[in-house]
């Protein structure tokens, strides 16, 4: 029984070593996620969110109105440009763009929530 109870500590050991290892060379690295948001329910609203790799979150509001459908276009272009903006910062620190995942939620034909999720690593 102690046998196994000294095996199975150092077996912990060396795993809690090897992730303390692992963590140290990522230092900033790891994954992180920018999420582009649109809603266009009756809260119309916009916004670019990027969460770390830590699990904090930013959460940056783009103005968004649907007054007219060119209107809505040209929110949506500028969603897409705040995003941009957002990717290209982190391309800069020395992020990459892995991943992309769009997607949209529909109600009746009529989409009600937009979203685009891009997952970035820092090696």
């Amino acid at each position: 029984m102690k046998t196994k109870i000294i095996l199975l500590a150092l077996l912990l050991s060396f795993v809690s070593y090897g992730l303390l290892v692992l963590s140290a060379q990522a230092g900033d690295g790891g994954y992180m996620m920018i999420i582009t948001r649109v809603s266009m329910g009756l809260d119309v609203q916009a916004s670019i969110v990027t969460v770390q790799p830590n699990g904090t979150q930013q959460i940056k509001e783009v103005p968004f109105s649907r007054f007219s459908a060119k209107q809505m276009a040209n929110n949506m272009t500028e969603v897409h440009k705040a995003a941009l903006a957002t990717l290209n910062q982190y391309q800069g620190n020395g992020w990459h763009v892995i991943s992309v995942a769009p997607s949209d939620i529909a109600n009746n034909g009529n989409t009600v929530l937009s979203q685009t999720i891009y997952y970035l690593e820092k090696k």
